[in-house]
């Protein structure tokens, strides 16, 4: 297998959860990373695990925070091999009742921020070619409630990823990772606002270890062809969601009790704030 050492690779969000395991592990390898996060006490705390790593504040839903960090990466490391966009948000709810600005910021940080950085980034690899990673999810193949916006948002970037592999230059590799539910603080995040840095451990969801996301953007980052990978693999399964005989049992089977779901997440995710 290739190794990562001695790339410079942005990773997004790299303060909390997956992105700062993520970031870490690439350190660990070899790479040369850079982070970004809106939280600069967190974002300090990350950097602390990852000698050698390189922060900066940043707010990917911000055109000028944007620019700024991806010139500010380029000038410090002189080049970018890697984009690794991590960042994102939940959002618990049905559509109807979420408010505008909710809407709003959840397609900003999920698909907006995506697309643009991914636009900055792109003309910065030349000939040499590159890496991106983009942060699907398997609600991009199986959207139900309480997450149908955000499944939505997370399908716009799995679209994205295959649609770039179709028209970027040769030696350009182009990822879609698409977790599963995962052992992080994102439930409780859309909840009870961002935690600290020392409440967060107490904060985390049910799921798979989120190492095991980092394993598998690792993976894309030494592959020599575009991938999309489900996490644990086992939840490639979900696929079979987008074939309309399994969409329509889903759909026949979810409606009644959405309203329901919606409760017993939000209940759960109090839980797990208080």
């Amino acid at each position: 297998m290739r190794s990562v050492a001695g790339t410079v690779v942005l990773v997004t969000g790299g303060s909390a959860g997956i992105g700062r395991l993520t970031a870490r592990r690439l350190a660990r390898q070899g790479a040369q990373v850079a982070i970004c996060g809106r939280d600069q006490d967190r974002l300090d705390a990350a950097l602390r695990e990852m000698p050698g790593a390189w922060g900066v504040r940043c707010d990917v839903t911000d055109p000028d925070d944007r620019a700024l960090l991806v010139r500010a990466v380029a000038e410090r490391f002189g080049r970018i091999d890697a984009l690794v966009n991590n960042a994102g948000q939940g959002r618990i709810g049905k559509l109807a009742d979420l408010r505008h600005e909710q809407v709003e910021s959840l397609v900003a940080v999920n698909f907006t921020a995506v697309a643009e950085l991914t636009r900055l980034v792109l003309p910065l690899f030349g000939t040499r070619g590159g890496h991106v990673v983009m942060m699907s999810s398997i609600g991009a193949w199986v959207p139900v409630p309480p997450l149908s916006l955000y499944s939505a948002t997370k399908a716009g970037v799995l679209g994205l990823a295959i649609g770039l592999r179709r028209e970027v230059p040769r030696g350009v590799r182009v990822h879609a990772v698409c977790p599963g539910p995962i052992r992080t603080e994102w439930l409780t995040r859309d909840i009870d606002g961002r935690p600290s840095e020392q409440s967060a451990p107490r904060r985390l969801s049910a799921g798979a270890d989120p190492e095991r996301v980092a394993r598998a953007v690792e993976k894309c980052l030494t592959a020599r062809t575009s991938r999309t990978m489900a996490v644990p693999r086992w939840w490639g399964i979900a696929r079979l969601g987008a074939f309309a005989p399994v969409s329509r049992v889903l759909d026949v089977v979810v409606a009644p009790v959405s309203t329901a779901i919606v409760r017993v997440t939000r209940r759960y995710g109090s839980r797990l704030s208080s």
